[in-house]
């Protein structure tokens, strides 16, 4: 099987993590992944580490937020951009290489992907990142799919949902388990906290979107905190903004029971040193990565409920979801979660046995499916 990944050269995040696992994960069976890099970033070099063989394009620069007018203008050039580069990538492909699919992730990719569909006489999947939150989003990305013959891949079915009968399929974007082996509580330890400190730890992007803020000024004000327990926050930028912000949420328990641990280079250390996981979020959340990664390293989760955390999470079996995405209500699991600390290693067990079908091997046998249909 040979197949051709479209993928962005700053791509970060979930979205990174998820393309470097599938593509490994597609390598480690026989497949042949070749990608397309559009643009250069911090993920140019290690996809076209970890690819057969890579194509490198300028960046696609364009935007879907924003007002009508910039939306209508930022189709145009990513139409003319499909038309233009499409030719490219043909000449540069050799008349005997055959792709079984091509695959990208960005909607910007869209009409570059469709259109090089077409000139390789393949089939194309759109491995959708995140919701069609508006009926013009909805219907553009209907029409224009339905023309170039795209096959939709939703990774939730709150994601499905969202683009409605067109979209068939559901992909998880999988986590990997190498992520979450059991290792040494490496964080814990370097704090000098005993086991029997609650620990409760965040991993993401410094962002609004993740909602440090409110998960923050939440513990500062939980039961848990005042009970002696501790927040480690992963991740970066600290010197935006808004990563200052979250800082003076912290108060008098910045450095002592709220820690920032900036960026971490191993996951399974950060698992290992926590006892219950958060998936901060202020809007829908179309997956949630972490959420899944934390249930196969058998720890309970805290989410905000709307997308893809209400497929993994059953309130009070193995985590706790949120109702509202407001300080009050992430407070208000907090305080639930510590009445309930003696069931965490019952929750965790639950969670890791419920983990299988978000794992990256079972996602990419269903993706396969798909391709082979």
């Amino acid at each position: 099987m040979r197949i051709l990944k479209i993928v962005n050269g700053n791509d970060k995040g979930g979205v990174f993590t998820c393309e470097k696992q599938f593509i490994e994960e597609l390598r480690q069976r026989g497949a042949v992944v070749d990608v397309i890099i559009l643009g250069e970033g911090n993920s140019a070099d290690e996809y076209q580490k970890i690819s057969s063989s890579s194509f490198k394009l300028p960046a696609l620069e364009a935007s879907y937020g924003g007002p009508i007018f910039s939306i209508l203008s930022s189709i145009l050039v990513t139409y003319r951009y499909g038309v233009k580069y499409s030719r490219v990538i043909e000449n540069q492909i050799s008349a005997s290489t055959k792709y079984n699919a091509i695959i990208y992730r960005r909607p910007l990719f869209m009409h570059f992907a469709g259109q090089l569909a077409k000139r390789l006489k393949t089939k194309v999947l759109w491995h959708l990142p995140n919701v069609a939150r508006t009926t013009f989003s909805k219907n553009y990305y209907n029409a224009f799919c339905k023309r170039y013959g795209i096959v939709q891949v939703a990774n939730s079915f709150f994601t499905k949902s969202s683009l409605g009968r067109q979209c068939k399929y559901v992909v998880y974007p999988g986590f990997d388990n190498k992520r979450v082996e059991k290792s040494a509580p490496v964080f814990r330890d370097n704090l000098d906290l005993g086991s029997d400190t609650p620990v409760y730890g965040l991993a993401a992007r410094m962002h609004e979107d993740k909602a440090q803020d409110l998960v923050v000024e939440a513990f500062v004000n939980s039961d848990v905190s005042r009970n002696g327990g501790h927040l480690l926050i992963a991740g970066e930028p600290l010197d935006s903004d808004f990563a200052l912000k979250v800082q003076e949420k912290a108060g008098s328990l910045f450095n002592k029971q709220v820690h920032f641990l900036g960026n971490i280079t191993s996951m399974p250390e950060f698992y290992s040193s926590v006892d219950v996981v958060i998936n901060g979020r202020r809007n829908v959340e179309p997956f949630g990565i972490t959420i899944a990664e934390a249930m196969g390293a058998g720890k309970p989760v805290i989410a905000y409920k709307l997308g893809g955390p209400s497929e993994m999470i059953v309130d009070g079996a193995n985590g706790w979801l949120v109702d509202k995405a407001t300080a009050l209500s992430y407070q208000q699991a907090f305080n639930l979660s510590i009445s309930k600390k003696n069931t965490w290693p019952e929750m965790g067990r639950i969670a890791k046995e419920n983990s299988y079908k978000f794992t990256v091997e079972k996602n990419v046998d269903t993706l396969l499916e798909i391709i082979n249909t």
